[in-house]
């Protein structure tokens, strides 16, 4: 197995000095007292784009959007999400 194979599997192991070590043992112990762990969930990742600007762009460059490079999608990227009602 080679070190950067796609299908092999990485194993990470984390050294901890004591301190450390106590810390965590005491966060594993008031998880246990909880009921377990709670993690929120990350919002997917979601990229807005401009699609009246891009078609436009589009037609003066008389290429399709297939054809728009990563730079030139970037620039129809909207800074924040759209809100939706």
């Amino acid at each position: 197995m080679t070190p950067f194979n796609s299908c092999a599997i990485m194993k990470v192991c984390l050294v901890l000095n004591e301190a450390e070590k106590r810390g965590w043992d005491a966060v594993d112990d008031a998880a246990e007292r909880a009921g377990g762990y709670l993690a929120t969930p990350k919002r997917p990742l979601v990229i807005e784009y401009d699609y009246r600007a891009m078609t436009k762009y589009c037609a003066e460059k008389n290429i399709s959007k297939m054809e728009l490079t990563e730079d030139e999608l970037k620039m129809f990227e909207y800074e924040e999400p759209l809100a939706y009602a």
